[in-house]
């Protein structure tokens, strides 16, 4: 019984998520009531992971009974679930960050012109069983469980990929979307099959005990983890796998965008720590090494001749997962931390940026970089928020996004070897802030191809707001943020 207390949220969710599914059958009209049906669903999960933060940041507290403990690699752990699940805090963390990352993506759906007319209480269910997919992702410890996890996540993705059906581009970067995915857990799950052939199970306890002995890698188990971080690299959008992302973020409604760009990355990146963060001396360092410049490079060149927001933001978002793998090499727990400070600013960020653009995109109809012209002659306040937002995506201090940068950097440095890699993210950040300065360019020294003045629903509004805030905190109170990610992993 105290296993499943332990997996309340995602046993909630999918009940929920299968209620509103049966429940649309019988009341088709009730979108605004499914959107609120949901949102109370996504709260409740979360105050049960926050519960769970509550528990173990007291020393000797429990919850339902169950106590914590430290494991060896410094991250507190609850108890692992029919040995498949591990509910530690760096579960915790990533499942916090992704329930919240989805209740924003719900709240700005609300006033998406397209969704209306919609079947609604669908939409709903399949981002709540999407985000089951996730919480499951980030807690297995087991590799077929992982599969399964990312299945649920991806089948859901494609769906709400194509949600707009009378839209050619939507149903094209669906279709992208699936093809990529289906080939990946085809990659995928050779790799797992690999796995079981070398360890004879697919727990990942076998990797890590064979990691805490001292033994280093030979080719055979070199190829099985290329073989499934591959796989997990379609999901992430790294390069080479990376081609999907820009035409999906293009056709796809921009709030499931928004959803893309950060709540399935939270849970694949936080799943591949688990993963590589305290085993990367198993002779792949090189390969991340090279995967994290390339990523970061190609998806910052990508986006410089963008003139479409959401291309933008999607070759962005490969770059930003370039920055995240950059923590992870440096492993250990400077690298765990960096990756985590950096995750988390990186979703409001980012999902600040995208409200932006559904307030201009609802009113202009269009995702084009001449939306934003004249914005500060239009709205002052609005456009300083996005400014705000921008320069902090290129990692300017004091925003959230330098704090992030400096945890990534500050974990390289330690490492002599990784020193080439320091440069090499320093040179990309510079790249990045040529076309985010290009939004900010078009804001202020441009003419309005649109002169009405701006309408800010409250819904998006308060997303943006909310995401300004969380960035401007995180960059002025920087020792906070660092010492409660510390406080997470109990290092």
């Amino acid at each position: 019984m105290n296993q499943l207390v332990l997996l309340a949220p995602e046993i909630f969710l999918s009940v929920c998520a299968l209620g509103i599914l049966l429940g649309e059958a019988f009341f088709p009209n009730k979108s605004k009531q499914w959107f609120l049906f949901g949102l109370v669903a996504l709260g409740l999960a979360g105050l049960h992971q926050g519960a769970f933060f509550f528990s173990h940041a007291i020393p000797g507290a429990s919850f339902f009974g169950i106590q914590p403990t430290l494991l060896n690699e410094g991250w507190v752990q609850y108890a692992p679930v029919f040995g498949m699940v591990a509910v530690d805090s760096l579960a915790l963390f990533f499942k916090f960050i992704t329930v919240v990352g989805v209740v924003m993506v719900l709240w700005l759906s609300m006033d998406y012109p397209e969704f209306k007319e919609r079947p609604m209480g669908t939409y709903v269910s399949l981002l709540l069983l999407a985000t089951v997919g996730m919480l499951f992702l980030v807690g297995s410890v087991d590799l077929l469980l992982a599969v399964i996890a990312l299945e649920l996540l991806s089948i859901s993705s494609f769906i709400l990929s194509g949600f707009v059906i009378e839209r050619k581009s939507s149903i094209e970067g669906a279709i992208k979307l699936f093809l990529v995915g289906t080939f990946s857990t085809g990659i995928l799950l050779f790799g797992i099959s690999y796995f079981y052939g070398y360890f004879g199970s697919t727990s990942m306890d076998a990797l890590f005990a064979y990691s805490s002995s001292g033994q280093t890698a030979d080719l055979g188990l070199s190829v099985v983890l290329v073989f499934i971080i591959a796989g997990l690299g379609f999901k992430l959008a790294m390069v080479p796998f990376h081609m999907w992302a820009p035409d999906t973020y293009e056709g796809a409604p921009t709030p499931v965008a928004a959803f893309l760009s950060v709540a399935p990355k939270a849970a694949a990146l936080g799943f591949l720590i688990r993963l590589l963060a305290n085993h990367v001396s198993l002779g792949i360092t090189p390969i991340l090494a090279l995967l994290a410049a390339l990523t970061m490079t190609v998806g910052n060149l990508g986006a410089l001749k963008q003139n479409n927001i959401k291309r933008m933001l999607a070759y962005s978002s490969i770059a930003q997962v370039g920055y995240i793998l950059v923590a992870i090499v440096a492993g250990g727990s400077l690298g765990t931390q960096a990756a985590m400070v950096y995750m988390f600013v990186y979703l409001f960020m980012n999902l600040g940026l995208f409200s932006g653009l559904l307030i201009l995109s609802n009113q202009n109809g269009s995702d084009d970089l001449s939306t934003f012209a004249g914005l500060a002659s239009r709205s002052m306040g609005f456009a300083l928020g996005l400014v705000i937002l921008a320069l902090s995506m290129i990692g300017i201090p004091p925003l959230g996004g330098f704090v992030g940068k400096f945890a990534i950097f500050s974990a390289v440095i330690g490492n002599s070897h990784l020193l080439w890699l320091g440069v090499v993210t320093a040179i990309n950040s510079v790249i990045s802030f040529y076309y985010y300065f290009k939004i900010v360019q078009q804001m202020f020294f441009r003419e309005p191809v649109h002169t009405a003045r701006v309408q800010l629903s409250p819904a998006l509004m308060s997303c943006l707001v909310l995401a300004l805030g969380i960035t401007l905190v995180a960059g002025l109170l920087p020792n906070q943020l660092l010492g409660w990610v510390r406080n997470i992993l109990g290092s």
